[in-house]
């Protein structure tokens, strides 16, 4: 039986790293994942904020099946059941989870019998921790982050040179600051740390393991210290075309969005700051990873290993001058990496088009695993695309969102030549993915593009229905008038 390894990076951009193109932020460790394995265009995460996604790829169910539909206590319906399968029900396995869990709000991963790390809901370790770190989202079960630095006696470190919106209602979470400290000190290296620890215990038991790790960037607050902090020039920054035309033909809630992060009227040289410190988190992580590939490597594991590394949602950082996810539904924050390298796989440094999705990979380490994979999973395997090099029969990607900060039902319907955006309670969407790939041109009205709207309206509301979304009965009675 293979080890597996999930490394689940949260928020990032998937054109801001280097196997998706972009040739200024290092990734060199993304990128030799990428030589060594399958690079997923089309994969796409069910929800754009983290609670959702998350429980997704824990539960292998869509947000509106397993019930965390927004955010822990903005609007989750509760904890998931210990005894509905989920990713931790691997036989056989020692199963870990490393850092970030935000599935639910109260319950830890040792509640469903998994070894590692328990911070509960966001649980951000640096909170209460680093010196004048504004950004107050603490783990209220335990803080390993902060044991582990006095166990290496390494000095508490401090945050300085931080970066805010414009927004004075939201001076309580910096965009991002400068760490004091070397990057041995910080989050992102104590996970691969631990991560070593556990890897380890399951050497010496002579048992297979799947490690669960994940971080908490490059999500904002960018809190790195140097050189990572420097990096990057803001003038090397090419702000999207959309960042000029923003929001034309949206919903006007979109607006509101960016305006509540202080950073719709921002200037661009204060875009591009903070633009720079996201790729320096970027290039911080893929640093810890590449500790994590040494270590695999020193101990013979690395090649026989089934590696993947994703993301549970993306971030706008610029695009349509919004910074974050939330109540809008662009390729920025939907359409997520996805790096698999199979050791039974013979496709290496190749591009997958297939439409896949995030919690596609639950089933996976059950398929992996040699196991059945649960019925009631909404996922499908990856090894056939991996191993047998087959297409899978998706006609679209279904996105579920009841909102952020408030409430604003969406759902997202993403085939690989169009996209439609249904919004309960605003201005629909409709978008020629190929012709127009960063979103600008709203064609939802446009009658030459009746007869698509109206296809892709029917073809996403059956499989709402096949999936028992209880938004599909307002898309049934509304259809025909939007």
């Amino acid at each position: 039986m293979n080890n597996v390894i999930y490394i689940l990076l949260d928020q990032v951009r998937k054109d801001m790293i280097g196997p998706y193109g972009h040739n200024i932020v290092k990734t060199p460790n993304l990128d030799r994942l990428a030589r060594d394995g399958i690079r997923f265009n089309n994969a796409f995460t069910p929800a754009s904020v983290c609670g959702p996604a998350r429980t997704s790829l824990f539960t292998g169910l869509m947000p509106s099946s397993h019930g965390i539909i927004k955010n822990g206590e903005k609007g989750g319906t509760g904890e998931i059941s210990p005894t509905k399968p989920n990713i931790g029900h691997i036989e056989g396995y020692n199963t870990y989870l490393l850092g970030k869990w935000h599935v639910g709000t109260k319950s830890v991963p040792e509640d469903y019998g998994i070894k590692g790390h328990n911070f509960d809901g966001y649980g951000y370790p640096g909170s209460r921790v680093y010196k004048n770190l504004v950004f107050d989202q603490p783990p209220t079960h335990s803080n390993r982050y902060k044991e582990w630095l006095d166990e290496k006696g390494y000095d508490i470190p401090e945050v300085s040179r931080a970066y805010f919106g414009d927004n004075p209602h939201l001076r309580v979470q910096e965009l991002c600051g400068l760490l004091s400290g070397t990057k041995e000190q910080t989050i992102e290296y104590f996970i691969i740390d631990e991560a070593k620890k556990y890897i380890q215990e399951s050497l010496s038991e002579n048992k297979p393991f799947f490690a669960w790790i994940n971080f908490w960037g490059p999500h904002t607050p960018c809190i790195v210290p140097e050189p990572y902090y420097s990096m990057y020039d803001p003038k090397d920054v090419v702000l999207d075309e959309s960042f000029f035309k923003p929001l034309e033909g949206k919903p006007g809630h979109y607006r509101t969005i960016s305006k509540m992060w202080g950073m719709w009227e921002a200037s661009e040289a204060h875009w591009r700051e903070v633009i720079t410190k996201f790729w320096g988190y970027i290039t911080l992580i893929d640093d810890a990873i590449g500790e994590l590939f040494n270590y695999l490597e020193a101990h013979n594991l690395y090649d026989n290993t089934f590696l993947v590394a994703t993301a549970d949602h993306g971030d706008a950082m610029g695009a349509h001058r919004m910074i974050e996810k939330g109540e809008f539904m662009f390729e920025s924050t939907y359409n997520i990496p996805l790096i698999v390298k199979d050791p039974n796989s013979e496709r290496v440094n190749e591009v997958d088009d297939n439409l896949v999705y995030l919690h596609d990979l639950t089933s996976t380490v059950f398929d992996i695993a040699g196991q059945t994979v649960p019925d009631d999973f909404q996922g499908e395997s990856l090894l056939p695309l991996t191993r047998e090099h087959k297409s899978n029969d998706r006609k679209g990607i279904l996105g579920q969102l009841a909102g952020h900060f408030v409430y604003f039902e969406q759902r997202m319907w993403r085939r690989k030549d169009y996209k439609l955006v249904f919004n309960a309670t605003d201005l629909c969407e409709l978008y020629d993915i190929r012709k127009d790939p960063g979103e600008l041109h709203n064609l939802f009205y446009d009658d030459d593009y009746r007869e698509i709207k109206k296809e892709m309206l029917e073809e996403m509301r059956l499989e709402m229905k096949r999936l028992g979304d209880p938004l599909e009965n307002w898309v049934y009675r509304i259809i025909d008038e939007v």
